[in-house]
């Protein structure tokens, strides 16, 4: 279900520069971590919260999304956390090669159909650019409650330069690294699968 669109969202993101990055300060950024498709913010503002000396940057294309998440950021008061409200496909090219100490893919939009391959978030081109912009040893994580995602995705990994570090196609406990989404809650509600994949470069 799409968010639908609210016009404070904009101003909200324009009024605190100190948190929304434009493409200059992320680049300018280091040993960080990347969370791309933010969604509402729940994972990124309580792993920020769980590692206070830890940088976390979260890139959401949608805008009212990103107010969303920007909101839950500010109600959290941690001072790690980051944003950039940006489609990631325009913000690869410019991350330096290396630079990046894990990425997370959390509950990324399927895009089911044949049609829109090429808009998830784990075609090969997206894969060779997160291996290329991971510092060496550094992780990819990627959950989803798709299984059709998740299959594509892993046979994706496969044909990639990353190693497979751990599978789980029922996810149910949290590991040290990770916290709960908005949405893996509501899927852990309705009794759904979460699968989950640890790559390392």
């Amino acid at each position: 279900m799409r968010t639908k669109y609210k016009a404070w969202a904009k101003p909200l993101l324009d009024e605190n520069p100190e948190i929304v990055l434009d493409n200059n300060r992320l680049i300018s950024q280091a040993d960080y971590y990347l969370e791309i498709g933010s969604g509402k913010g729940k994972f990124l503002s309580e792993m920020a919260s769980n590692y206070p000396n830890l940088t976390f940057i979260g890139v959401e294309k949608n805008i009212t999304v990103a107010g969303y998440c920007l909101k839950k950021i500010l109600e959290s008061g941690v001072n790690n956390a980051f944003l950039y409200p940006e489609d990631i496909n325009l913000v690869l090219p410019d991350i330096p090669s290396e630079s990046i100490l894990s990425i997370f893919l959390n509950f990324s939009d399927p895009w089911p159909k044949a049609r829109h391959e090429k808009r998830r978030l784990t075609t090969p081109g997206l894969i060779d650019e997160y291996y290329r912009v991971l510092k060496k040893d550094a992780h990819l994580y990627f959950k989803t409650d798709n299984a059709d995602l998740y299959n594509y995705s892993l046979d994706q990994f496969k044909n990639s330069h990353f190693l497979t570090e751990n599978m789980n196609e029922d996810y149910n406990s949290i590991d040290s690294f990770d916290t709960e989404t908005e949405y893996e809650l509501k899927a852990k509600e309705k009794g759904q699968k979460i699968y989950r994949i640890i790559l390392k470069k």
